[in-house]
């Protein structure tokens, strides 16, 4: 069978070659017009978004049916690579000048857009979200692209500033009616040539899209709407602005019903109960109440569960080492373990190593925060059997000098007369 196959494509190979050459020997042919790539892309672009729909799908289905918590950790893994792919096909669409795949049936929150845009990019634990005026809401026709512009400019500020601080988004309203977001991360600062730059490339939507394919998307996404994209620099890093005009954002009681995806009986929906509520059901009567916290032990792990209302958010903690010093050598090496999670993160607070696992508020369902709390299980049981911060770190620096007299119980001269109970 496979001779046959390299016979015939042995002999169709030369017709091959020779209809290319009196293609390109002949007349110029005048190149395709740009509308018809765009239109190829496009629909290459909307065919592989529905693959990705449908493989999300499925491993929705596959994280809610899984008890292994290591499986589950790759399963989440995958679920958000699948979702940064998700991201770069939509970038082509707007690249091809093409509307969104997605479309939104009403006003969404701008605490629901900011935090989708985080759910988008690789290192989205490293982020820190504070909106201060939580009844603001995004425009339908907008929403999605703002989603995808926010989770543009915060994945570069993820990846040009120092891998083990946090990024900080702060949004509010704005003079005027519209509404400011603003993120800071630390970093090496951009000269002023670059950062000329790169404000002419965010002004600009057309031209070569060089080596940056993102500020490009963020410039025709922005053009589009109507929303200003500023950098700036700060004492340690670099600002970026964005201003959303007036007539992109309602506020929740000015929100109109949105549209039914089927007519014409919609069910009214009930008020969702607080979050701490929800999240006190779902842990059931083992887990103790302090200060708001939730506290429950599995296994020998310790696990922390903490609700906050603005944005609502559920961060499951445990801490993994306690009496650890601050240091370089310290952040280093977190930085280094949290890139090899399949998820969550580890950073150091109050002298003690802590490991992370966000679950977000929007739609917050029972067995969310429990697949949380299995995969902290396992990743603090996995920490601990690792150890990898050394035992005299405990102590602080006074006890540094005594590392150095070690070598002495290296001689042992007890250990080099074994060979003599061999004879016996």
């Amino acid at each position: 069978m496979s001779s046959e196959v390299d016979g015939r494509a042995t002999r169709r190979w030369p017709a091959v070659l020779g209809s290319l050459r009196r293609r390109l020997a002949g007349e110029q042919r005048a190149k395709p017009p740009a509308t018809t790539w765009a239109t190829v892309v496009s629909a290459s672009a909307r065919r592989s978004l529905g693959l990705v729909d449908r493989l999300i799908l499925r491993l929705d289905k596959l994280e809610f049916g899984e008890p292994d918590p290591a499986r589950l950790a790759d399963l989440f893994e995958l679920d958000h690579l699948i979702t940064q792919i998700r991201h770069h096909e939509e970038s082509l669409l707007v690249l091809a000048g093409a509307p969104s795949a997605r479309g939104s049936r009403g006003a969404e929150s701008l605490t629901d857009v900011l935090r989708a845009a985080q759910s988008e990019i690789e290192q989205y634990t490293r982020i820190d979200l504070v909106v201060t005026d939580l009844d603001l809401c995004v425009v339908p026709e907008a929403a999605n692209d703002l989603v995808h512009l926010a989770a543009e400019l915060l994945d570069n500020a993820t990846k040009h500033s120092t891998p083990d601080t946090t990024v900080a988004v702060a949004a509010g309203g704005a003079d005027g009616g519209g509404v400011l977001i603003r993120i800071d991360d630390r970093g090496d600062p951009l000269g002023d040539d670059e950062l000329a730059r790169l404000n002419d490339r965010l002004r600009r939507t057309g031209g070569s899209v060089g080596g940056t394919l993102g500020l490009a998307v963020v410039a025709r996404l922005a053009a589009r709407h109507g929303i200003t994209v500023e950098l700036g620099r700060t004492g340690d890093g670099t600002s970026t602005e964005i201003t959303l005009p007036a007539a992109l954002v309602v506020t929740a009681d000015d929100s109109p019903e949105p549209v039914p995806a089927t007519l014409p009986r919609r069910p009214v929906r009930e008020p969702h109960p607080p979050l701490a509520d929800r999240v006190r059901t779902a842990l059931g009567p083992q887990a103790e109440e302090t200060d708001g916290d939730f506290r429950l032990r599995e296994g020998s792990a310790e696990i922390l569960v903490r609700v906050r209302d603005n944005p609502p958010m559920v961060d499951v903690l445990s801490p993994i080492r306690s009496g650890i010093p601050a240091g370089e050598r310290l952040y280093a090496q977190l930085s280094e373990l949290t890139a090899g999670m399949p998820i969550g993160r580890l950073y150091w607070a109050d002298d003690t190593v802590w490991c992370s696992v966000p679950v977000f508020g929007h739609e917050f369902q029972a067995s969310h925060v429990k697949l949380a709390v299995q995969v902290m299980t396992g990743l603090a049981k996995e920490l601990a059997d690792k150890d990898p911060w050394p035992a005299n770190t405990e102590a602080g620096d006074t006890d540094k000098p005594e590392k150095a007299d070690k070598p002495e119980k290296a001689e042992k001269p007890e250990k080099a007369e074994k060979p003599l109970k061999s004879e016996k």
